[in-house]
């Protein structure tokens, strides 16, 4: 054996030889690092990428990561004052189960979000002058990147997105450049006040004719009772994809408008009464569907589907406020004061409503994502090099992420309130509706056949007559939601075990 490795490995001589040109060229190969400059072609003074020397070291390959960060504050006190340019709770970036390989169902925590080739990048103003060339910001991140980003917790108060600077634009799928949702909204009554008693732009006004005026004519105001509203399932909107693109961004707002059904004012539950003079002979303006089951705002009985949709709550007092024809002569007081229980039947079209949608960014708790991203800090805006020639980085702490995300549908995860806030009328829409009917009414006098149930109603409680308003078209009714929890948004924890964050 030593006679054999020797005349094996005795007499060989290793030594390295220069290899030409050529063949260096002919030689392949790859790094696991790689270097990039960009140079500028500006003066050094904007924002573009021809205004600065771009320097770049990334890693060719694909890096792994799984994370929880439980809270991230950048920039905080810093260049943009008392603050954080970048303050998130409870942050994770992990695999997004159902996708890239990530089983659907698994948990986030045996998943990786994956980096394709991560870099750092420094943006160098003046970089061919020694004397006055500086480093204007630094870039860390990703060619791509693709993985599940979490935050905070879904709940009805706003968590996890504290305060966002940076570029995200968001969509509700890849099929077109737009922000799909549907709300629901939850049935109210609307309270008729004696006039002093309540806010004052709740107050109603009107004139009711009794036989084309033959009988009596009478203005009136709304004194008491109640005009039920009826909640509305499914009302979709579509509205341009917004982008979150700035400073500080706390909260995102959409504008979309949404149409809602017809609704039928009015319902006698006697139906043997609406033949023949009667009650007013009920409503000419349309039957809706009814339905046992349904009780709303905390009153329960016959209440209409959705569709055809209509109102309940028993009749609404008038008090007359002037009388005039011949049926006033033999009213107490000349039918000036009296009070009468009056049914109202009407068909309201055309209820459209124009909405300011709101939302804190701690609503949006998971964002899937597959795109390039970054996070950078500069002394002065920056446009990266590959990012959208809106995705200017702003100075301080900014977070870039080139490609739409994709949330699906935004669904409230409960009915609107109508009137969240009787006091306000950017939160309330019954003023508005107050309004609109004064208006209607001052130019459409209400009618009614029943010129024996005005005479003998008035200041009997135990009569009523029938009144039939028309066909009440509305203008768009402004509605404004702040903050709603979206059941879209439910996150998952990464973790094992029972842990919801670890």
């Amino acid at each position: 054996m030593p006679l054999f490795a020797g005349a094996l490995w005795g007499n060989v001589a290793i030594a390295l030889t220069p290899l030409t040109e050529q063949a260096m060229r002919d030689e392949t190969g790859q790094a696991a690092y790689y270097t990039n400059y960009i140079a500028p072609s500006g003066s050094g003074t904007g924002a573009t990428t021809s205004d600065f020397g771009f320097f770049t070291l990334g890693l060719q390959g694909e890096l792994a990561l799984n994370t929880n960060i439980q809270h991230l504050q950048l920039g905080c006190g810093g260049v943009n004052g008392p603050g954080c340019d970048i303050d998130i709770n409870n942050l994770s970036l992990s695999g997004n189960p159902g996708s890239n390989g990530c089983p659907a169902g698994a948990s986030p925590a045996s998943c990786d979000a994956v980096l394709t080739n991560p870099f750092l990048r420094l943006a160098i103003k003046n970089p061919t002058s020694l004397s006055t060339r500086q480093i204007a910001g630094v870039q860390f991140g990703a060619q791509n990147a693709t993985g599940l980003l979490q935050s905070g917790d879904n709940t009805t108060t706003a968590n996890g997105i504290n305060t966002l600077s940076g570029y995200v634009h968001v969509q509700s799928t890849s099929a077109a450049n737009t922000l799909t949702g549907t709300i629901s909204t939850a049935p109210a009554i609307f309270p008729v006040y004696n006039p002093g008693s309540g806010p004052a732009n709740y107050t109603i006004n009107g004139q009711l004719t009794a036989l084309g005026g033959l009988g009596a004519t009478a203005n009136f105001t709304l004194t008491s009772g109640t005009i039920t509203i009826p909640g509305f399932s499914g009302i979709t909107f579509s509205v341009p994809a917004p982008t979150v693109n700035g400073s500080r961004v706390t909260a995102i707002t959409v504008n979309p408008s949404a149409t809602l059904p017809n609704v039928i004012l009015g319902y006698n539950p006697d139906n043997n009464d609406c033949g023949g003079l009667g009650i007013g002979a009920c409503n000419q303006y349309g039957t809706p569907t009814y339905n046992s089951n349904y009780s709303a705002a905390g009153s329960s009985g016959t209440y209409p589907n959705n569709g055809t949709v209509g109102t309940q709550g028993g009749p609404v007092v008038a008090q007359s406020t002037s009388c005039f024809g011949l049926g006033c002569l033999i009213l107490p007081n000349g039918g000036v004061g009296d009070n009468f229980n009056v049914h109202m039947y009407a068909a309201i079209q055309n209820i459209s409503a124009q909405v300011a949608f709101v939302q804190p960014l701690g609503f949006v708790h998971s964002l899937p994502v597959n795109s390039p991203i970054s996070l950078s800090l500069q002394q002065q805006s920056i446009l990266w090099p590959g990012s959208p020639s809106d995705n200017v980085a702003q100075k301080g702490w900014w977070l870039g992420v080139n490609n739409p995300v994709y949330l699906g549908d935004l669904k409230p995860s409960a009915p609107i309130n109508l009137c969240a806030d009787p006091t306000s009328a950017t939160t309330c829409v019954f003023p508005q509706f107050a309004q609109q009917f004064n208006n209607y009414l001052a130019g459409h006098a209400i009618n009614s056949n029943d010129l024996f149930g005005l005479l003998s109603g008035a200041n009997n409680p135990n009569s009523s007559i029938g009144a039939q308003v028309g066909t009440v078209g509305l203008t768009p009714i402004a509605i404004t939601l702040n903050g709603v929890q979206l059941s879209s948004q439910n996150t998952i924890p990464n973790c094992y075990g029972s842990l919801k964050f670890c």
